[in-house]
């Protein structure tokens, strides 16, 4: 008789290693647009840098221990390495410009992403 048979038999359950949750990461929004978050650019720009859309909450304010990507409030803030600043969503999707900036700020988070 197996070793496993023993501890089946005692009801002792086997050890099982933890499986590692993935980091959610922080996409913050204007409160007015918290609704429009199911666009699908948003979806692809998430896609392009490597985010999976169902570990991403959207919020309209960082936490202290947040993983914050993505500040789409509009402001006017000093640039930040390792977080992508673009216009409100509505503004993406009706004005070209902005969307041409949003490319443009995308471009070095892609050769990161990339070159990781």
């Amino acid at each position: 008789m197996k070793s496993n048979d023993y501890l089946d038999a005692m009801g002792i359950t086997r050890w099982v290693k933890a499986k590692l949750k993935a980091e959610v990461s922080t996409v913050l929004v204007s409160p007015r647009r918290l609704t429009e978050t199911d666009s699908p650019i948003i979806s692809k720009v998430l896609e392009m840098l490597g985010y999976d859309r169902n570990h991403v909450r959207f919020a309209t304010s960082a936490e202290s221990n947040s993983k914050v990507i993505w500040d789409m409030r509009g402001k006017q803030v000093d640039s930040v390495d390792n977080i992508l600043i673009s216009a409100p969503i509505n503004e993406i999707e009706s004005n070209p410009e902005a969307k041409k900036l949003l490319w443009r700020n995308m471009q070095p988070f892609i050769v990161k992403k990339d070159s990781e």
